[in-house]
């Protein structure tokens, strides 16, 4: 009888997505398919099918959901086993390479890297009959939480002041009222200074003072770090190194060089449903279960290594994590000229072929973030997460933009992909001008009638509006129920401009949607579309 076994993990106190540097997110994405990569040799070496992810020589960009087959279950005590080796593995190559680098400090912090290397996961199993068992099975388990917090002394991480500063004499015992406090700080200011005169700038700035885990994703990215866990050169993360490695030059002194840049997450739509389906059309034959997920999974993770990646030159921006059905990625350009919002616009314009190319019958949904310099990375993250959120809660198949100013204000709007490009091309301005048109026109009459409040209560002023600067044939999509709504059918939806009217519940709530909309168009397409002209 085939017995399926579903694993996964997280780590307990959200180290992975505490991010300052494009670096770190490198460093995530390779910690966490490394791990997952080690579950599955182990599980295939003791002769199991690894269901998914389909490994294919990918080593940045694995999903940590691992569903693996075989005629009995796969012990808990050996995946965890395994995965507990390999990051063990992890935190002694960097600890010792720290040592090596700097070695001339007495070294008292064995015990806290000991902790972390003991303390740093949850780890989850479950199994059943069926993949779905297995799956419920995971997630029952995922309500017990058992995990121990790392705790510490003294100065606070500056990257997420959740965790202590990792610093040779960290497993000192200190007593509060004898130690001299600025004396501690000043030796771990020095220590930092070291290190970053020993792994470059790049790695570590002079201002920064970084937890253990926090220095584990750094010092992964390094080719000489992660050659040490006898990965072959083709499974090192697959990021530039230091000589050549420039993270995101986001803020700069000149005021005039700052620079925006387009953060976007996206994520495949009703994966479940589609799988469930497409099981129940192949239940006839033997194994359709596990096929079934195998050939998906596979088809993802091809398309992330050989058709997503290629498709965003480095020159341009880097895809991040590419794990399957779900992707992160920046878009932004250190060099001459900078990157303007419709750069990224034309890139998502030809998205949907990109996406198509999986062959997969299913749709996506993805937040994109034009971020201003001054926000730090990690918010730009969140705000990544809230407007893919935003995409599928709004109707999914479909781009959700979000402009993010430096005072952490923010702008949204969404639109299917279908009509995203047609949309914004066919503006013209009040000189009728599809040429560069001037954006400040919709901008200010918008300005202006939301001041005399007149939407309120009246779509029509709005969609009179719409008409006047993207002409009568989109006003005629917008004002037409067949275009407005999600249509669904048992295998597909035909996506609508404002999702599923199920969420709506009177016209009044219909007409202020399609007005907000409106509004929202104005507004991002004069942050994102928006020439300057000459005076």
């Amino acid at each position: 009888m085939t017995i399926y076994t579903a694993i996964t993990f997280a780590p307990v106190q959200g180290f992975i997505e505490k991010s300052r540097k494009l670096r770190d997110l490198y460093g995530s994405s390779f910690l966490l398919s490394y791990l997952a990569k080690a579950i599955c040799d182990r599980a295939k070496a003791q002769k199991y099918d690894v269901v998914s992810p389909a490994l294919i020589d990918v080593t940045q960009g694995t999903p940590n959901q691992i569903i693996i087959e075989g005629n009995q279950v796969f012990d808990r005590a050996e995946a965890e086993s395994s995965l507990n080796q390999a990051w063990g593995n992890i935190v002694e190559t960097v600890r010792v390479e720290i040592e090596n680098a700097v070695p001339h400090h007495p070294y008292h912090w064995q015990r806290d890297w000991n902790h972390w290397k003991n303390h740093a996961w949850e780890f989850f199993w479950g199994q059943g009959q069926t993949i779905d068992e297995a799956r419920q099975a995971i997630n029952e388990n995922k309500r017990s939480r058992n995990w121990v917090g790392v705790n510490w002394v003294g100065e606070s991480s500056t990257l997420s002041g959740g965790d202590g500063v990792a610093w040779y004499g960290m497993s000192d015992q200190i007593k509060p009222k004898e130690a001299n406090m600025g004396e501690i700080s000043d030796r771990i200011s020095h220590f930092y200074d070291e290190l970053s005169r020993k792994f470059s700038n790049a790695i570590i700035d002079t201002n920064e003072q970084l937890s253990i885990p926090e220095l584990i994703k750094r010092l992964i990215t390094l080719k000489n770090v992660a050659k040490k866990l006898n990965l072959t050169e083709q499974k090192l993360p697959s990021v530039e190194y230091p000589e050549s490695f420039k993270d995101i030059n986001r803020k700069k002194n000149d005021p005039e060089e700052n620079r925006w840049t387009g953060w976007f997450q996206g994520d495949g739509d009703k994966i479940g449903d589609y799988l469930k389906h497409k099981v129940q059309a192949n239940s006839t034959q033997s194994g359709s279960e596990s096929d079934v997920l195998r050939e998906f999974s596979w088809a993802m993770m091809n398309w992330g290594e050989k058709n997503l990646k290629p498709a965003l030159p480095q020159s341009e921006g880097r895809i991040i994590y590419a794990g399957g059905d779900d992707f992160l990625g920046v878009l932004y350009r250190n060099e001459e000229p900078k990157l303007q919002a419709q750069d990224c616009l034309n890139w998502f314009y030809q998205f949907p072929d990109i996406w198509e190319s999986h062959k997969v019958p299913i749709t996506v949904s993805v937040g994109l973030v034009w971020a201003a310099p001054d926000v730090p990375q990690r918010d730009v993250l969140q705000h990544c997460r809230e407007t893919e959120s935003s995409a599928k809660a709004n109707g999914r198949d479909r781009l959700a933009i979000r402009v993010l100013f430096n005072s952490g204000n923010y702008l949204d709007w969404h639109c299917p992909w279908w009509w995203l490009e047609e949309l914004l091309t066919s503006y013209r301005d009040r000189n009728g001008s599809q040429n560069k048109p001037n954006w400040t026109h919709i901008y200010n009459d918008v300005a202006v009638l939301e001041s005399r409040h007149a939407f309120q209560g009246n779509k029509e002023v709005a969609l009179e509006l719409f008409e006047i600067y993207f002409g009568k044939q989109q006003r005629e999509k917008l004002a037409n129920p067949e275009y407005l709504w999600n249509v669904r059918t048992d295998t597909s939806i035909k996506t609508g401009i404002l999702g599923d009217e199920a969420q709506y519940s009177n016209q009044d709530a219909i007409d202020r949607a399609i007005a907000n909309w409106i509004i929202n168009l104005a507004k991002v397409g004069f942050h994102l579309c928006h020439q300057k002209h000459k005076p």
